[in-house]
C-alpha cells in the first residue's frame, strides 16, 4: 500500500511459536462512483491486503477499517497468539480498545 494514513508494526508470536513482524496499514478513504466511501486496509503477512472497507462517508469507512484491525489483532490473541511492541514489551491492545469500553468493536 502506498502512502498509508496510519500504520503500525507489531511483533506477533503464533500459538505454535512462530514469530512474525506484522505490518498494519490503513490507506486514504476514497469516494466511489456510486457515492459510498471505501478505505484500504492491510494486516500483513497474516491477512495481507484485505478488501477495502466501505462506509457511508470517509470518517465511517476509516473508523470501520480501524475497528477491523482491532478485531483481527484481538482474534489473533484469543487463538493463543501473543503481540509485542517494538521494545519487546506486551503490545497494549487493551489500551487501543479502551476507547471502545474495553471491548472489541
Amino acid at each position: 500500500m502506498k502512502d498509508p494514513v496510519a500504520s503500525l508494526e507489531v511483533l506477533a508470536v503464533t500459538a505454535e511459536g512462530k514469530e512474525l513482524k506484522l505490518a498494519v496499514r490503513i490507506g486514504q478513504p476514497y469516494l466511489e462512483k456510486e457515492g459510498s466511501w471505501a478505505c484500504p486496509v492491510e494486516v500483513s503477512p497474516i491477512y495481507g491486503e484485505l478488501a477495502d472497507i466501505r462506509g457511508v462517508d470517509s470518517f465511517h469507512s476509516l473508523w470501520l477499517a480501524c475497528s477491523l484491525v482491532l478485531k483481527l489483532l484481538e482474534s489473533f490473541k484469543s487463538s493463543g497468539g501473543k503481540l509485542y511492541d517494538g521494545e519487546g514489551g506486551e503490545f497494549p491492545l487493551e489500551g487501543y480498545l479502551s476507547g471502545l469500553g474495553g471491548k472489541a468493536p
